[in-house]
């Protein structure tokens, strides 16, 4: 029987690149599919022994009576019922480690352009305000405050693959970084040499604070007006992970009260953003279009990580970026033994 796998693409992820010749050359029935609405998610994967997508609801999961995995299209699965696979013996993937660097660079090109103004020189530059005798304008309302970026302090919220990642970035530059994570064990912050610390004292003692939580019912608004206020005035928000983790306005609040010094984002609440959005009026907010993940080398990952876990599943073999290991007594009492072998992202 053919193993069938559907590309159920969601409106907010157009034109995704994959290798349909490798999926012809395994003997995968490859079906892609544009799903405005959950009906059209339905009708689409209701017959697929695997799924590929970034949105599932537990609706449509529980009718997906021959599907054996979900790869999420991103590393943030929030968007698929994760409980709801699990209770039905379905497997769940992520491209959890990819485009690590990419992100990581992001999150750090972010902090730098923060760190030096370097869109606020730019514009003023553009505005024809470089004054070559003194550059007045720039003493006075460009540059300060600026500051030394050796031996400030860089606040990490989340310590996953990417934030990993950055440390050894970041401290290249010579920054203190602290981490909040209480998911994370001691033993996994005294290998990269950083320090865990209370969410409160992060906010109170961060020069720059970059978020990489995963996206929950619990991290959602995450950072609001009373934890911004908690920030240092002279301090910067990053974020390359979800926009909910941000009230975003609490953030225009706490930068127009001049709680905190700027922000630098990849992501927002809801994407894309109208130009009149408050955020975008801002000088001392840069804002990218969601493209951390992006560089030649991770778009050719991003097409071969859903065939290789479905070729995974195919020749028994778990997943090797698992979101739910805890299904594995489910999935082999449906579907039946697979190889126990050591396989992580």
């Amino acid at each position: 029987m053919t193993f069938k796998a559907v590309l159920a693409i969601p409106v907010s992820y157009p034109g995704i690149p994959h290798d349909e010749k490798a999926y012809e050359e395994k003997g995968i029935e490859f079906v892609r599919a544009l799903c405005k609405t959950e009906e059209e998610t339905l009708a689409a994967v209701s017959g697929a022994d695997a799924v590929m997508t970034g949105l599932l609801s537990r609706n449509v999961i529980e009718k997906m009576n021959k599907c054996k995995l979900i790869h999420s299209l991103g590393i943030g699965y929030d968007g698929i019922d994760v409980k709801a696979a699990t209770e039905h013996g379905i497997c769940v993937s992520n491209p959890a480690d990819y485009c690590l660097e990419e992100v990581s660079d992001h999150a750090m090109a972010l902090l730098l352009a923060c760190a030096r103004k370097i869109t606020r020189q730019d514009n003023a530059v553009r505005a024809g305000k470089w004054d070559t005798v003194g550059k007045p304008e720039f003493r006075q309302k460009i540059w300060p405050p600026m500051f030394r970026l050796k031996e400030q302090t860089l606040g990490l919220i989340g310590f996953g693959n990417i934030p990993q990642t950055i440390v050894p970035k970041a401290k290249g530059f010579g920054l203190r970084i602290i981490v909040f994570d209480p998911y994370i064990a001691r033993e996994v912050a005294q290998k990269y040499g950083v320090e865990l610390v209370e969410l409160d004292y992060l906010l109170q003692n961060s020069d720059y604070i970059s978020m990489h939580a995963a996206l929950t019912p619990q991290t959602q608004h995450m950072l609001g007006l009373e934890e911004f206020k908690k920030m240092k005035p002279t301090a910067y928000i990053i974020n390359t992970a979800r926009g909910p983790l941000i009230d975003e306005k609490a953030l225009s609040e706490a930068l127009s009260q001049g709680y905190i010094a700027g922000a630098g984002l990849d992501v927002l609440e809801t994407e894309s953003v109208s130009p009149d959005h408050p955020l975008l009026k801002s000088d001392n907010v840069i804002i990218t279009a969601h493209g951390a993940h992006y560089s030649e080398s991770s778009a050719l990952e991003i097409r071969r990580r859903p065939f290789e876990e479905i070729s995974r599943i195919i020749d028994k073999k778990w997943p090797r970026c698992f979101v739910n290991p805890q299904v594995k007594e489910k999935y082999v009492s449906k579907w039946g033994e697979m190889q126990e072998e050591t396989a992580s992202c």
